[in-house]
């Protein structure tokens, strides 16, 4: 019985092999025709700058940039924003003056204009929106935030960013048209030639209201918030609310060293999009002084502590100036001490920082947390709450580039659907 059986397992395994082997036949498989397609090769960067680019080779070349590719960047497709020397010259490099520069300064400005990963214009025609990408240049001192779990709250160095879309033959870097001169493959990526030096945002949020000089009641709003968020802050262990203030700047540049500074989750720079309401915008509404925003705010008594999401008045007003999406934390330092920090949700599934080409209904019609509306005019763009009755603002100035993100300065108040002046609502 045992022969038997071993005769049969065997008799199987010798099928099975014998069906493979079947299966691996070449008769099945057709002789090539043709001759072989050689895979395309492009020249390296250097190589394939055409003559009009010579400024930006020459700096590239003193900045040992070729380098910094190999040992940061290496196999990496990347996207090289090239000015042309017209471009260049218009900034003030010339030859001379590109010898006279350091290598690190040069390497700063050539770090702004390589983007992680290569794309060209076609591509983002199809795409038809904004893509973002990150540059080579990083911040000092700035810290950024990393997704993990829905939310960011690892924080890495703040690497600048562009968004890019293509209208034409324009290609569109944070908001702002220019010309694409010429684009050719190379071997390390892809090229665009253009007519202008890039220049990264050196402001934050706050620093442009504050030296701007056109927004002092909406400071002044803001700074009475936060007031009354910090007094609730001292009796609510568990905040549910976000200082919006504390998205227009990085609180940890500011504070480091203090309670309000952790080594594990330290504060990093919340991205965003500032519709900026000019004092005008509130004269419109009636207020005119720091005592018009005092009353507004006492309209309701101030509350032991604010329950979740519930906001002073004058932010109930004013929270839709901004696009963004966060929640406050809060842990405790090694003393024991308390601290609190932002952290923002969904920063890569809803992009916050939205340039004025995506200002736009329809290419936001997939984004959370949105509830604004766009009206495209002749003479600009309008924006309003997404159910208000209320007239909607005019964007005056648009596309002002800060760390944190864009903003555009708005004549009128976004006034929320459910807002009223001054009484208590219902």
């Amino acid at each position: 019985m045992k022969s038997k059986l071993n005769q049969h397992i065997t008799g199987i395994v010798c099928g099975l092999l014998l069906l493979l082997s079947a299966c691996q036949k070449t008769e099945f498989m057709p002789d090539p025709v043709g001759e072989e397609i050689p895979a395309p090769t492009y020249p390296s960067l250097m190589e394939g700058l055409p003559g009009h680019a010579s400024l930006f080779k020459a700096m590239w070349q003193k900045a040992e940039m070729d380098k910094v590719l190999a040992t940061e960047q290496a196999q990496v497709k990347l996207t090289f924003l090239v000015p042309a020397n017209s471009a260049m010259e218009t900034a003030g490099y010339t030859a001379a003056k590109i010898q006279q520069l350091t290598k690190d300064s040069l390497q700063n400005l050539l770090r702004y204009h390589v983007l992680n990963g290569a794309i060209s214009s076609g591509q983002l025609a199809l795409i038809g929106r904004d893509l973002t990408f990150f540059t080579l240049l990083k911040h000092p001192k700035f810290l950024d935030g990393e997704p993990r779990d829905g939310s960011l709250v690892r924080t890495v160095p703040y690497f600048y960013r562009q968004q890019l879309s293509v209208e034409q033959s324009s290609l569109i870097i944070d908001g702002k048209k220019l010309k694409i001169g010429q684009e050719l493959a190379v071997a390390q990526g892809h090229v665009f030639i253009i007519e202008q030096v890039l220049k990264a945002p050196q402001q934050q949020m706050y620093d442009f209201l504050v030296k701007d000089g056109r927004f002092s009641l909406y400071l002044k709003a803001m700074e009475l918030s936060n007031i009354e968020y910090t007094n609730d802050f001292m009796m609510n262990m568990y905040p549910g609310f976000g200082l919006p203030v504390r998205f227009m700047l990085d609180w940890n540049y500011y504070f480091e060293g203090t309670f309000h500074h952790s080594s594990e989750r330290p504060r990093h720079v919340i991205h965003c999009t500032l519709f900026a309401p000019t004092d005008l915008a509130f004269n419109r509404m009636g207020i005119y002084t720091e005592a018009d925003l005092r009353a507004l705010n006492g309209r309701i008594e101030t509350p032991w502590y604010y329950e979740t999401n519930q906001l002073t008045p004058v932010d109930s007003l004013l929270k839709y100036q901004y696009i963004g999406s966060a929640r406050m934390e809060t842990g405790y330092n090694e003393d024991y001490s308390m601290f609190n920090i932002d952290v923002q949700i969904d920063r890569v599934i809803d992009n916050a920082t939205i340039f004025s080409q995506m200002l736009d209904n329809n290419k936001l019609a997939e984004f959370r947390n949105i509830y604004h509306r766009f009206y495209r005019t002749g003479s600009g763009i309008q924006v309003g709450h997404l159910n208000s009755k209320a007239q909607p603002a005019d964007i005056i100035e648009e596309n002002i580039n800060t760390i944190q993100g864009p903003v555009h300065v708005v004549d009128r108040i976004i006034v929320p659907d459910d807002f009223s002046m001054w009484h208590k609502k219902k």
